[in-house]
This record gives C-alpha cells, structure tokens and sequence, in this order.
C-alpha cells in the first residue's frame, strides 16, 4: 500500500499536448504502458469521462470496455468501512466497542477499539500470506485470527487483518455473510451490475486477466487462494464507474448520510481513517495492488473532481505518480 501524499497536491499538469482530458489519459496510459481502465470527472459523474485501454484478455483477443471488472485489492476496504459505520448509525456498534466482545482469542483485543480497526492503529500485523487452499467466508476469519499478530501498540501500521476482522463483526453482528450484507447494504441500494465477489464473471461481464508490467502481454498466475483470504480487504471484483457510485453513496444519503461519513473519516484528520487517506488539501485516496493487477481512487472529499482507474496491466511509472498525472488532468 502507498500514499499519494503531496505528490498529488503538488504535480504540475503533463507536458502531454493534447485536445480533451481523454486524449491526454490516453497519451499518458500509452507512455507508461497502462492497461485496464481510466474515469475522469471534474464535474461529479454527470460529466464523467472513461477510457479503455488495451486487452482484458490477449489470448482470446477481447479487449478491456465497460463490462470489464477487476480486483479491488485494497479499495475494497472503503466499502467494509461504510458497512461498519451503517451499523454505528443503527445503534448495533460503536467506534469505541472493543474487539474482544467478538474476538477475544486475540492478544489486547480488550483494548482494541473499532475506530483503531479502522484507522490500522490496532497494533495487529500480518503478512499478505497465501493459504494452502482456496477458503470459505468462515475458514479466512480462521485463517486470519491464526496468521495475525497483535502487539499491544497504537502508532499506525497498514495490515489487511484488520479489516478482515471487521468484516467478521459485521457478520457476527448480522448473523448473516459478509457478501450477504455487500448485496443488501452496497450493491442493491446502488444498484450496482459491475460488483461481484465471483472469481468467474457472468456475461457480459469479463473478468480482466492479469499481466506483467512492460509493452507485451505476459499474463501472471492468479492467485485465488490469495484472493479468498481477503475478505474485506481484498475479495471483491468492481469496475470504475461502480466504484465512483460507492464513493458517492458513502456522503448522499444512499449508504451514509453526510455527517455519517465524516465520522467514518474521523472527521477529516489528516490521516487514513475508514478506508481512505485524507490530506490537507481536502483531497482522498486509497490505493490497491494484488496479484499484479493495480487500482486507484483521488478525489476531493465531496468527490467534484476524481480519478479512478483498474489496471491488469500496471503502469511503468510509480502508482502514486501515476495517479497524481491523471489526477492534474481534473484539477
């Protein structure tokens, strides 16, 4: 995980000269090898703009448009968040509820709030590591209680175990799966076509394959069993435009209302808090690569102005950089 920090309040717009915003990400996508998909929007979703870049999948010659969906990775974490703090606005949870009235086998989970959950201040840590076996929903909270370790500190420390953890609450909370709760509290209020936890898609969409970063197409194993592991963290195919749809959902009223997102956001500290980095320039951004697949959101926190872009083929250039010269191109 990285942050785009200043790099994406301080760059400069691209040298790139070119007529309209999509020719300029084209001319940028084409000049670090990018593939995968590009939204752009200076004006809300209403004056969004999207480009498609290359093949979702070389070998059967079909290229990457809008019914193609991609890992989330990290970007995933936003929504688990927003689930968490619907339940907070329900009265079923609190910011301050300690870990250990659900997992109490975890080292100071009694002192381990949901809050530090959220903003990876929890003292947990675990490395990304692959299973020996494709998991169920119930076998990765296993899965996750047993890899992790828990120190005791608060100082930040990104790790994808705590939210995993929280996507377990949700589920202990709910007595119902977390893709249950992905259906009824995310995808059916947005009305989401593009949001799935499948690993196959079903028609029309295509699941893009993933390949290694340069000029040709030289596809990398997808690593299920990794995938299985992450959830809340990680499990959950999306494309651009259904990704822009939640972040807006998460401050109009359609997953959290206005004054609930700000709680979530931890009331725009200059952190990262509930799935996202905040920065003094009232800007946001989270960032997800896993599997050799790439992702990236950065808006203005009212989400005016906003890149996100899903890549199975990484750019050549460092992912915040990137990102901040889509980013200048909205600005």
């Amino acid at each position: 995980m990285t942050i785009l920090g200043t790099a994406a309040t301080s760059t400069v717009a691209p040298t790139v000269q070119a007529n309209s915003v999509t020719q300029q990400a084209r001319a940028l996508a084409k000049k670090y090898h990018f593939k995968g998909q590009i939204m752009l929007t200076k004006d809300y979703a209403g004056k969004a703009q999207t480009i498609y870049v290359g093949d979702a999948n070389h070998k059967k010659r079909l290229k990457n448009n809008q019914h193609t969906i991609y890992p989330t990775a990290s970007l995933q974490k936003a929504i688990t968040g927003a689930m968490i703090q619907q339940l907070i606005a329900k009265g079923k949870l609190k910011m301050t509820t300690k870990l250990s009235n659900y997992y109490p086998q975890v080292a100071y989970s009694s002192r381990i709030t949901v809050r530090q959950l959220l903003d990876h201040t929890s003292g947990i840590q675990m490395a990304e590591t692959t299973p020996s076996t494709v998991l169920s929903e119930q076998q990765a909270y296993r899965y996750t209680l047993k890899q992790l370790t828990s120190t005791g500190a608060t100082t930040y420390h990104y790790t994808n175990a705590n939210y995993t953890l929280l996507a377990g609450i949700i589920t202990k909370i709910t007595h119902k799966s977390y893709q249950h709760n992905l259906q009824t509290r995310v995808i059916k209020p947005l009305k989401l076509t593009h949001t799935t936890d499948k690993y196959t898609a079903k028609q029309p969409l295509t699941a893009a394959v993933s390949y290694r970063s340069g000029t040709n197409y030289h596809a990398r194993a997808y690593q299920r069993r990794l995938f299985s592991s992450l959830v809340g963290a990680g499990n959950l195919y999306t494309n651009a435009h259904d990704y822009y749809k939640i972040m807006c959902g998460m401050r109009n009223g359609k997953l959290l209302t206005r004054n609930q997102y700000r709680q979530l956001r931890h009331h725009y500290q200059v952190r990262y808090a509930g799935g996202m980095y905040h920065y003094a320039a009232g800007t946001k951004s989270n960032h997800g690569a896993d599997n050799g697949y790439d992702s990236y959101m950065y808006a203005t926190e009212g989400n005016r102005r906003a890149i996100v872009y899903f890549a199975n083929q990484r750019a050549t250039i460092d992912a915040d950089q990137f990102a901040a010269k889509l980013y200048a191109l909205v600005r």
